[in-house]
């Protein structure tokens, strides 16, 4: 199989967590959310503010990848990411944008591994061992999730949903030049209004294996 990473890109409310980690779990590839990495900075001893400049990435980034080695299952954010892409000062300086993106290439490096968030399809774009999957959904479908997964009202889910894809489409647009929801980037879209996480999951590995 020539296929050793799987990049996915989860809008909220598509059930990609969960998709991710069962297609980790077929495969029996290592899974690494967004979380991972700033837990695992923690576990290293190291706060990613810390990151100032780019002297400091390499000795912090072994360290991270230590600490990532010791504990590759941390847990897993259920709906949405917990701060602003677009207006936080820390995720949009270039110094902690260029050490997630040095993180996400060593680990793709390593192979066997199931990367989401962080950009990572855009991260890895041209890289022929990496199949980069997108799972999308309507507006409707994803609020009803997360009303139910979060104990909303189906109005501010929606928001929720309205709000992160605007963030996001703009963060990849300012940062990476693409459009985050644009097919062309991905080599596969799964729309999971109507496909459950175990029949998405099944997909994304027959793709792989295809490979």
């Amino acid at each position: 199989m020539n296929i050793r990473i799987v990049a996915i890109a989860r809008p909220v409310g598509t059930g990609g967590e969960e998709i991710a980690q069962l297609t980790a779990e077929k495969l029996g590839f290592r899974f690494y959310d967004y979380q991972v990495v700033q837990t695992a900075a923690q576990e290293a001893g190291v706060s990613p503010e810390t990151v100032s400049t780019a002297e400091h990435t390499p000795s912090l980034l072994t360290r991270i990848l230590e600490a990532l080695a010791r504990n590759p299952s941390m847990p897993v954010a259920a709906w949405a990411d917990p701060v602003s892409l677009a207006t936080n000062p820390l995720l949009t300086s270039s110094e902690y944008r260029r050490f997630i993106e040095d993180v996400i290439r060593d680990l793709a490096d390593q192979g066997e591994a199931v990367l989401m968030g962080h950009g990572a399809p855009m991260v890895l774009q041209g890289r022929r061992d990496t199949l980069k999957v997108l799972t999308t959904g309507t507006t409707e479908t994803r609020a009803h999730r997360i009303a139910t997964g979060m104990s909303v009202d189906i109005e501010t889910a929606t928001k929720t949903v309205t709000k992160t894809d605007a963030e996001r489409q703009d963060y990849f647009k300012r940062f990476y030049n693409r459009a985050w929801l644009a097919s062309e980037n991905y080599d596969l879209c799964l729309n999971t209004d109507r496909l459950t996480a175990e029949q998405a999951a099944s997909i994304i590995v027959k793709t792989a294996q295809m490979h």
